[in-house]
């Protein structure tokens, strides 16, 4: 054996060695994340369906106390306010929509604003029949996960009445429960079996007993499976929940040719990016300042089919910048209103806004009107 052949030996020793001290010190890569149902709670009557907005069509239903237009969270438009008695949005059983499957290896999250320690407070789970299922809110200024029938797993969190948090926890595969309030991790409860598969009923604001209806308002419910990071949790919080990989731009979708239905498009802007039809510069509101952005670009009825974007006047989805474009907007009613209730505001470059392009603006709307009569 050669002195040259040694050496290299010996070094790939070490480099096994330290590839083995790596990967002994590196966290397992944690399982796919899935959004499974996402309730934004924008609804403004009790008698809309809750809408689910993770594209399962998990839509809920209001059912007994809750008033659905009150202020949420900050920057998230309305909120639901729950009665803490018989407040709750029921989803469906566990057995059709999958969540009844979650037994370990998933992630829960919601805005909340409790007005009530006196009792527990459900924000999501199901009804707890057999010992099966799970659900999780509050106990006293603490938060809480309870695989029914298993564990309550529960975290000191220092919460606040009548204050908005934003609570996460995930219950990972080895059945540890680890808690996140406003973005920060504080802490990790152990246990060493997981919970019970369910066919019971899933709610929002409820589960469990009729004693422990949460009591106060809510916002942004969503469920995962999967085990959420510390940043994924942070995204969600701070950019909304269809946006916790922080690598997607939401308002890509008004161009990709997938929300080409009127509704549909005016719910998406509304509930998801809290904005209103014609809003180009994204900064939530609709106004003057839209219109001198839209006509710069160029695009309006240019006879060359199918190039203009969102943020070049293609408001109604079908990349064409015409008057469609005005109708939709303004049919939208959102034009000089400021942000949709509860918002603040987004970062945006200030415009500048010529008199020759407010001059339009007014030709504009006067021109729609005309066409209404």
């Amino acid at each position: 054996m050669t002195l040259q052949s040694l050496r290299q030996g010996k070094l790939r020793i070490w480099l096994a060695i330290l590839a083995g001290l790596v990967f002994a010190t590196t966290p397992t890569l944690l399982n796919a994340q899935e959004l499974l149902g996402y309730w934004p709670l924008e609804e403004t009557d009790e008698g809309a369906d809750v809408l689910d907005l993770s594209g399962n069509g998990f839509h809920g239903s209001f059912e007994g106390d809750v008033d659905p237009n009150v202020e949420g969270a900050p920057g998230f438009g309305s909120g639901a306010f729950f009665d803490g008695v018989t407040g709750q949005v029921y989803i469906g059983p566990g057995d059709e929509n999958g969540f009844g499957d979650l037994t370990e290896d998933f992630t829960v999250m919601a805005w909340i604003n409790p007005e009530n320690f006196g009792h527990k407070n459900r924000v999501f789970g199901s009804a707890p029949h057999g010992g099966a299922g799970f659900g999780w809110g509050t106990v006293g200024d603490q938060l809480e996960l309870t695989t029914w029938g298993i564990k309550d797993y529960d975290q000191g969190a220092s919460l606040e009445e009548e204050e908005w948090a934003h609570a996460a926890i995930v219950l990972d595969d080895d059945f540890e429960a680890h808690f996140y309030l406003n973005g920060e991790f504080i802490g990790s409860q152990p246990h060493p079996s997981p919970g019970n598969p369910t066919a019971n009923d899933f709610y929002i604001g409820f589960a469990c007993c009729d004693a422990e209806h949460f009591e106060g308002r809510i916002d942004e419910v969503a469920l995962f499976s999967g085990q959420l990071t510390e940043e994924q949790i942070k995204n969600a919080m701070t950019l909304g929940v269809l946006n916790f990989d922080g690598n997607v731009d939401p308002w890509a979708v008004l161009d990709d040719g997938s929300l080409t239905d009127p509704t549909e498009r005016a719910n998406y802007i509304h509930d998801v990016l809290h904005s209103w039809v014609g809003d180009s510069n994204k900064d939530r509101e609709f106004n003057s300042s839209d219109f001198v952005q839209v006509f710069a670009a160029g695009e309006y009825e240019d006879a060359i089919p199918s190039n203009s974007t969102w943020e070049e006047g293609d408001w109604n989805g079908d990349h064409d910048f015409d008057s469609s474009d005005f109708v939709a907007a303004f049919t939208d009613g959102g034009y000089e209103l400021g942000m949709r209730p509860g918002m603040r505001p987004a970062a945006a470059a200030a415009v500048p806004e010529p008199a020759s392009i407010q001059l339009i603006s007014i030709a504009l709307i006067g021109l729609f009107r005309f066409r209404r009569k």
